[in-house]
């Protein structure tokens, strides 16, 4: 099925700037203008340098994810070529977990017993997404590279590891794998994890262990790991089935170390699940009363004519994120950010052009062209944040 395609932007005003403007008091460049596009990180250039203190004049290199904190003026970032996890508070920029230096871990492994370690003393390799716990209020951030699973603390700005707590032997996630499946989250084996997604009653949640083609659920006091859908083969199954039976590609078997991929997104109204199935250009769901799986009618099937994106289909999307009764799609080949109406199936863009290149301040978000934007993420009164990842910056849509 071909994707319902509108481009347009209904109730999306967007922040605008320009270098050549005057600061605003949160230290980014924007204007507030209705209809543009609002640089809010980075430079727009690959870099580390950490002298600066205002966001937009601080480099990211190939942010992966953004997630807002408390408010629209604080955010995290996943500076996944930085190795760091940085925040965003009014315009200011700190970090907030890693060091300068990639590894696993803090040099005396004080991060491996609770209560933890200084964030700032924990040495990463490739963060690429943080997700909010409300009910135990502490950040969750699967540590892709180093094959764990970390906890921060923003009252106590502690990082602990909490799942795959295994031995290393090289200093840098020796212990990529799959195990522990029935047992504690400590216990486990994962490889390359890369998204999730919290019950905000419960704090239960669930991983994408992206290598291991699977989605885990864990118990928020991590005494429980067991994977719910996914398995060895790298395909698209089980459509109208069991979740356990079902199948995704997240993870290219031929590739040694493909980029991330793979998201995954509650639905609290829904009791529903969305998996962006990156490899299979589609979206796909489980709902949790019923236990099915399935692929999200509408989401396209894509052809990659002449090995190039085909835009009436989603083409390698890497991130979902639910807002009232709309899903937004990070579709990171093509890239646009979609917006679906879960209600009626109809889909639209509301950022990008089909085309990769530098975005220019104060544009409107429809004629500026994106760079494989991988992580996405909205705010309670509708605000858009982009980690365009390959342009290095994160951008922001205000509604």
């Amino acid at each position: 099925m071909s994707l319902r395609v509108q481009v347009i932007v209904i109730g999306l005003v967007i922040s605008g700037c320009s270098a050549s403007d005057s600061k605003s008091t949160d230290g980014s460049l924007c204007e507030g203008t209705s209809g543009t596009i609002c640089r809010v990180a980075g430079t727009g250039q690959a870099g580390a340098i950490e002298s600066a203190t205002l966001a937009t004049e601080s480099p990211l290199y190939a942010p992966m994810d953004v997630a807002f904190f408390t408010d629209t003026d604080d955010f995290l970032i996943a500076d996944w070529n930085n190795h760091k996890v940085r925040r965003v508070t009014d315009g200011v920029v700190e970090t907030i977990l890693g060091t300068a230096f990639l590894g696993d871990g803090d040099p005396d492994f004080q991060e491996r017993e609770s209560p933890g370690v200084d964030g700032t003393m924990v040495a990463l390799n490739h963060p690429t997404s943080m997700e909010w716990n409300p009910v135990t209020e502490k950040w969750l951030l699967p540590s892709w590279h180093n094959h764990r699973l970390r906890q921060w603390s923003p009252e106590s700005g502690l990082s602990l590891v909490v799942g795959a707590d295994t031995d290393i032997n090289d200093g840098n996630g020796a212990n990529s794998g799959f195990a522990g499946d029935g047992g504690p989250a400590a216990d486990a084996l994962m490889s390359y994890p890369n998204s999730i997604a919290v019950h905000p009653e419960t704090g239960d949640f669930w991983l994408l262990d992206q290598r291991n083609n699977r989605l885990r659920a864990i118990t928020a006091d991590f005494a429980l790991i067991d994977t719910i859908a996914g398995g060895d083969e790298a395909t698209l199954e089980g459509d109208g089935g069991p979740a356990a039976e079902g199948r995704f590609f997240f993870w290219v078997p031929e590739e040694l170390q493909p980029e991330p991929s793979g998201a995954v997104e509650y639905d609290w109204s829904r009791n529903m699940l969305y998996i962006a199935d990156t490899s299979n250009h589609c979206i796909r769901t489980i709902d949790l009363e019923t236990g099915l799986i399935d692929t999200l009618p509408g989401t396209g099937v894509q052809t990659l004519p002449g090995g190039e994106c085909a835009s009436d289909a989603l083409c390698y999307p890497r991130d979902v994120e639910i807002f009232d009764d709309h899903l937004y799609i990070a579709d990171t080949n093509n890239n646009v950010i979609r917006r679906m109406d879960l209600v009626t199936g109809d889909m639209e863009v509301v950022v990008g052009r089909f085309e990769s290149g530098p975005t220019e301040d104060n544009t409107p978000s429809l004629e500026t062209p994106l760079n494989t934007p991988h992580g996405i993420d909205i705010a309670a009164d509708g605000t858009l944040l982009v980690a365009d990842t390959y342009n290095h910056q994160i951008l922001k849509v205000v509604p």
